[in-house]
């Protein structure tokens, strides 16, 4: 059995060498020793080999490691020097950078800056979820237009109601609509819009294009001549009444399909009922121009209509049919005060061809070869 002093020398000798291992140690940890300064402290110290081999092993791997980031530490000293060639931009010693390389790094940043806030707009999964239909947000929208818009149109005898519509926001018309007037509308058009419960879910964009689309409209209508206003107008009344007569001769002749079919007689390709429902369409109707007749001594406001050369005899025939019942149900019918409906009688032809819109709908009967 070994004596105390024996086994306090072998204690002292043992916490030399976990000294000089742990100072070794840290000293090949940071880069400050080699392989050939290890080996002799470590015999010295009387260390086993194997715990002389894991110090090695040991060493080794933090050599590579210390030769991978000198490898990295290349790698990106390469791309920068190929990064400032490309940019011309000349890095000194202390970092500085020259000022063309900041400007860059500056429109940089605001340019992410600028696509972050567009982001949530162009992000292909966004879809509205607004539950109304595209006319249903045409309508609002419009009330808005009239409720916040100035109406340069507008005419009135009370003070209060020219106060009100001054003080709405007008569009600069003489102007183009990115002037900073308009700019300004549209933004608090789009803000308020955008703010309206009613309308949530509604695209941004379909916001935008109904902006821009309202501002046309004014500034079309703002620079049109009195010509211009009164082709316009005239168009709209004809656009009018033709849709008006559509609907009318369309009513007539379902009320009254079984007389009117029997009296035009069966032809080629018509159905067994309804046999010229078809026909009454807003595109097929003509219209005219009021004049006054002399009926038993009495003058009488009546209609020369303008037809179509492209519209067959044989349907000229069925719409004066059914206009002929149309006005002897109105004259029955009428109540006091109520004004007759106007004669039509065919005054010109207008030479046209037949519209595309009817081209493949029509009959062949009902068209005009010739």
């Amino acid at each position: 059995m070994p004596s105390n002093s024996s086994r306090k020398t072998d204690r002292k000798g043992k916490g030399k060498a976990s000294a000089s291992i742990s100072t070794s140690a840290n000293r090949v940890l940071a880069g400050r020793v080699g392989p050939q300064e290890i080996a002799p402290s470590f015999s010295s110290a009387t260390i086993q080999d194997q715990q002389y081999a894991e110090i090695v092993e040991m060493f080794n791997k933090v050599n590579n490691n210390i030769n991978g980031v000198k490898d990295d530490i290349a790698a990106v000293n390469s791309n920068m020097a190929a990064f400032k060639n490309r940019m011309g931009v000349v890095v000194d010693m202390s970092g500085k950078t020259h000022t063309a390389f900041a400007d860059f790094a500056t429109a940089y940043a605001n340019n992410q800056t600028c696509m972050a806030s567009l982001e949530p707009s162009l992000m292909p999964s966004y879809v509205p979820q607004t539950s109304l239909s595209d006319a249903e947000v045409s309508v609002i929208i419009s009330e808005i237009f009239v409720e916040k818009l100035w109406d340069w149109k507008f005419e009135s005898d009370n003070p209060a109601l020219v106060a009100e519509n001054e003080s709405k926001k007008k569009w600069n018309l003489n102007e183009k609509i990115n002037h900073r007037d308009n700019v300004a509308v549209i933004n608090y058009l789009k803000s308020y819009i955008s703010a309206q419960t009613r309308l949530a879910g509604t695209h941004p964009r379909v916001i935008s294009d109904k902006i821009k689309n309202r501002y046309k409209h004014s500034h079309r209508t703002f620079h049109e001549s009195p010509e211009q206003k009164a082709k316009k107008n005239s168009k709209g009344r004809a656009n009018s009444r033709t849709l008006q007569m559509s609907i009318r001769r369309k009513l007539t002749y379902m009320d009254n399909w079984v007389a009117i079919d029997a009296a035009m007689g069966y032809k080629t390709g018509n159905p067994v009922e309804k046999a010229y429902l078809k026909l009454f369409q807003k595109d097929a109707m003509s219209d005219g121009e009021s004049d006054i007749e002399i009926v038993d001594n009495l003058p009488r406001r009546c209609l020369h209509v303008t037809c179509p050369t492209w519209r067959s005899e044989e349907f000229n025939r069925l719409l004066t049919m059914v206009d002929d019942i149309d006005r002897t149900y109105h004259v029955l019918n009428a109540g006091v005060g109520t004004k007759p409906r106007m004669n039509r009688y065919p005054a010109t032809l207008l030479p046209c061809s037949v519209p595309a819109t009817l081209s493949q709908s029509l009959p062949r009967w009902a068209i005009n070869d010739e």
